[in-house]
Parts: structure tokens; C-alpha cells; sequence
């Protein structure tokens, strides 16, 4: 069910939507929401998707709908993160896309610094630095910025930075001001834990040119029920199965060089899933196996791109004895 309202749209000023996915955050949305009509950059469409979400949040949705013509509400059946956004996509009609999450909130520039620097650069992702808090807490003082001054890169250059500490090699869909075009055929997987994990590394591969932008624009809250705050379980193996998605998209590239750097990130991940999971259960041991399977026929050109024994014979234990390989190297 939609309540909608459509903004008129500028040939100066180009149209962005912004998409954000709504559940259970009654005590951060209002919050999250007038940090988006207070823009400076005023051609907006706000999309809220409300994800069937339990508590005032369809209410409230539907209370700043009538406050600005600018925001359309989406009520649909609880389907997830990845499908709130979907839905989200398919409503848009804007020339660029943003996705905010509804816990989260922006500074009045964020949009106009981003659009403009994407345009002056020709650029179809703008990315830019944030704050990183938690819900207790105010902003901290250690910020996340990634660079000093306005940069570009090739999309191959920040698929080869993806996984990195900076947050121009974050995989967040947030954060990022995209060409709505990017988004023709590419949906978040439905169901999928680290959902960006599967859409951020194929939007940045049809990219000629992403700009980076120094500004700390948004604020990114990390709450108690977040995925950082959780601990370690089946659904987080969807992350690996990413990855091994990734090796399979790269080879139909050609894009050998990001092998290594995408194995690198499988073994990063490996003591999290040994440390904390029961290997004897058997709906996890046949979980690890199907992913490994996936991973296992990169083996020759994996190989062929690492540098040194040691690397070599980590990559050859996991695709042929995973689970010897994490008795050896993890006492397990």
C-alpha cells in the first residue's frame, strides 16, 4: 500500500531519491528523517519503505507524508533489509540514488557536496567520509575520513581496495550517492546476511569513475541488535559465499588481479566461522561445504596470482580438506 507524493522535477537540478528501509527504529526515525528534508539540496524524493515494522513506525511514516510533499511511504509485509531496499529501487524515479538507513542520519550537505562532486568528476558513485557512533554515545572523535581533498578512481581501482579500514572500501550501500542507472538490473539479494557483500563490488565494476569526498557527511550508528553487536552464526557464512560470488564474477571479467585480494578477505573471515561455530553440527558443516565448494574451482588462477608457499598451500587446504585445514591452523 503507497501514499505518495512526487516532487517536481528540476532540469537544472537533477531528481535524487533517496531510499530508506523503515523497521522497528520508532526512537531514531524521526531523527533520521528531518536530517533528510533539512537538505540544502531541496529536489529530493523520499522514498520511506515501511517493512511491515511492528511498532509507530508506519504511523510516523505516514505523519511526515503529510508534513512534505517531497516523501512517499511504502507499507509492505516484513521481507527484510534487502527487500525493503528493493522495493524502494523499483519506486524510484530519480537521476541518482542514496540509501540511508533509518537509524542512521546525515548532515545538511550530505546530498548537495556528493551531487556535485559527482558531477564536476563525471562520476557515477560518489562516496563520502562519516562519523561513526553508537547508540549510547555522541559522535566519536576518531572519524572515518578517506581522504583529504576530492579524489576519483577507477571502479577497478576501488574493487581492489574493497575490504580495506577505510571507508572507501566499505561495501556499505550507504555512504554513496549513485547514477540511479547503475540500479537497472541489480536487486540486494533477499534473505542474505551482509547484503551488500553481494551488489556493492558489481556496481562499482560498471563504474569509469568514482569520486571520493573528504566531508564526514554521514552518521553511521551502530546499535545493540546490529550485526557488529551479534555474535558469530550461520548467517554470517552468507559473507564467505559473497566473496566466492565475487571470485566467479571477476573471472568473467578478466579481472585476475582481484583474486588474491578477494581470497585474502575469505581467510580474514575464517577464524570468526571456527572460532565460533559448531563444526559437528551437521547443517552447518553442510553449509561450509556448499560454500566451499564454490570457491574450490578458482583453484589454478587463484594460485597463480599469490605470492609465496604459504598462501598457496592455505588456499589448496581449504578448497580440498577445509576442515583439516582449520584443525592445522586453528587448532580445531
Amino acid at each position: 500500500m503507497r501514499n505518495e507524493n512526487r516532487p517536481m522535477v528540476s532540469d537544472a537540478q537533477p531528481l535524487v531519491s533517496v531510499v530508506v528501509p523503515v523497521y522497528k527504529v520508532e526512537k531514531q526515525l524521526d531523527r533520521c528523517v528531518a536530517s533528510l528534508i533539512d537538505q540544502s539540496y531541496r529536489n529530493l524524493e523520499i522514498i520511506l519503505v515501511d517493512d511491515g515494522s511492528p511498532d509507530t513506525c508506519p504511523q510516523k511514516c505516514d505523519e511526515w507524508a503529510a508534513k512534505d510533499s517531497r516523501i512517499s511511504v511504502i507499507h509492505q509485509r516484513n521481507g527484510g533489509l534487502s527487500a525493503a531496499r528493493n522495493t524502494g529501487i523499483d519506486a524510484m524515479t530519480g537521476e541518482y540514488v542514496a540509501f540511508v538507513d533509518s537509524d542512521d542520519y546525515v548532515e545538511p550537505d550530505y546530498i548537495r557536496l556528493m551531487l556535485e562532486a559527482a558531477q564536476a568528476n563525471n562520476a557515477e558513485v560518489a562516496i563520502c567520509s562519516i562519523h561513526q557512533e553508537d547508540d549510547q554515545t555522541v559522535a566519536s572523535p576518531d572519524n572515518h575520513t578517506i581522504t583529504d581533498h576530492v579524489t576519483t578512481l577507477s571502479g577497478r581501482a576501488c574493487l581492489a581496495r574493497l575490504g580495506g579500514d577505510t571507508v572507501a572500501d566499505y561495501v556499505t550501500a550507504w555512504n554513496k550517492l549513485y547514477a540511479a542507472r547503475l540500479w537497472k538490473t541489480i536487486r540486494f539479494p533477499v534473505g542474505k546476511l551482509h547484503e551488500d557483500e553481494f551488489t556493492t563490488y558489481r556496481i562499482l565494476a560498471e563504474c569509469a569513475t568514482v569520486v571520493l569526498v573528504p566531508d564526514s557527511l554521514y552518521h553511521y550508528v551502530q546499535n545493540a541488535g546490529s550485526i557488529m553487536h551479534t555474535e558469530y552464526s550461520i548467517r554470517n557464512l552468507d559473507r564467505i559465499e559473497a566473496w566466492a560470488q565475487r571470485l566467479r564474477f571477476y573471472r568473467k571479467r578478466g579481472y585476475t588481479e582481484l583474486y588474491a585480494v578477494t581470497f585474502n578477505l575469505i581467510t580474514w573471515d575464517m577464524p570468526h566461522a571456527v572460532k565460533s561455530l559448531d563444526w559437528n553440527d551437521p547443517v552447518i558443516k553442510r553449509r561450509l561445504q556448499e560454500i566451499f565448494s564454490q570457491i574450490k574451482p578458482f583453484s589454478p588462477v587463484v594460485m597463480a596470482h599469490m605470492n609465496g608457499i604459504k598462501p598457496m598451500l592455505a588456499y589448496l587446504l581449504i578448497c580440498l580438506c577445509p576442515f583439516r585445514f582449520c584443525q592445522l591452523r586453528y587448532g580445531r
